[in-house]
């Protein structure tokens, strides 16, 4: 199961390679990523809106705690 659900801009280069180094550390599988920028993603079905969760990086502990910036890289 996953520990922490990581939300980010797939259509952001910059995104897109912090992302690619992050699972290439997570050989546990304990991210789950998940891509605000995919055509089926609906923010509001996580109680947000799009322009919070692109403003900073976001995660999302399995008990429903939300977490930004720094603390998603711890």
């Amino acid at each position: 199961t996953w520990e922490v659900q990581v939300f980010f801009d797939g259509a952001c280069p910059l995104c897109r390679r912090e992302i690619a180094w992050l699972r290439s550390l997570d050989r546990r599988k304990r991210i789950e990523f998940t891509d605000l920028s995919a055509p089926d993603f609906d923010p509001a079905a996580w109680g947000r809106d799009l322009d919070t969760l692109m403003a900073r990086i976001h995660g999302r502990l399995p008990d429903g705690t939300w977490i930004e910036g720094v603390e998603v890289f711890r």
